[in-house]
């Protein structure tokens, strides 16, 4: 078999810098938060050269997470087929129905699992089902409508799928095939200008809001994507000064020296 042109990893990469471009066109405020990040991780590496033990600054530059969410068991099957074509493989299990504010889906993240690979590139996506059986949010007649709204729809384009289903089983492709499976994978995460009947939006999100963006809408969309950064303190501070309103408390792990 002749050699791909074009990696696994190189695929990821070009994904996960495409995905950034639309997410910046759809979301603004994105590109600020990516360019206030390059600064404060340029500034603080030079200011604690210790730092890049926790990856170089070209890695951390590259780094984003991101989130999705789709509503079958079906449509995950999907997810997984095109992402394993960029290396991306399901890692860990999050109920999220049983934190602390509920929500009604179960949860795992593609990343690559290799050191290498993630050394390469560490793209990962978040990526949550909708629990559309679970009683404690969907009554039996409110979860048999929201099986049929999800039956109705298509999230991925088959030929997609196969394209990404050849791709992994091959570990890469050629050049010219690679431009048009990165813009089509990333085309099927753009936001969509598709009518939405509000009336049943508006009943899910009696239930959750959640549930409405997952169920109540014929498409996926990327929920939200982030860049890696070295100092959030001083990110919250130079993104307030440009006048960017952020919430009231940094989310995430207390400070740590380690």
């Amino acid at each position: 078999m002749t050699a791909p042109q074009v990696e696994i990893w190189e695929l990821r990469a070009r994904f996960a810098a495409a995905l950034s471009a639309m997410y910046g066109a759809e979301v603004p405020a994105y590109t600020t938060l990516v360019e206030v990040s390059e600064a404060v991780n340029r500034d603080h590496v030079a200011a604690h050269p210790h730092a890049e033990r926790l990856g170089s600054l070209a890695r951390v530059t590259a780094e984003r997470h991101g989130a999705i969410r789709v509503g079958t068991p079906g449509e995950l099957t999907d997810v997984a087929d095109l992402f394993a074509a960029f290396g991306m493989y399901p890692v860990g299990f999050y109920d999220l129905r049983e934190a602390a504010s509920p929500v009604p889906v179960v949860s795992t993240a593609f990343r690559p699992v290799d050191a290498a690979e993630l050394a390469r590139n560490p793209f990962r996506i978040f990526t949550s089902m909708l629990a559309s059986r679970d009683s404690r949010f969907f009554d039996t007649d409110l979860r048999a409508r929201v099986d049929r709204f999800l039956q109705s729809r298509t999230l991925f384009d088959p030929a997609l799928i196969d394209t990404a289903r050849d791709i992994a089983a091959r570990g890469g492709c050629k050049r010219e095939q690679a431009e048009r499976f990165v813009a089509d994978a990333v085309g099927a995460f753009a936001l969509s200008h598709e009518p939405v009947d509000r009336a049943w939006y508006a009943e899910l999100t009696a239930v959750s809001g959640v549930a409405a963006d997952i169920a109540g809408v014929p498409t996926t969309h990327i929920n939200h994507l982030t860049p890696r950064v070295l100092d959030i303190d001083d990110l919250y501070r130079r993104m307030t000064e440009r006048g960017i309103t952020m919430i009231d408390a940094i989310q995430g792990p207390p400070r740590t020296d380690g």
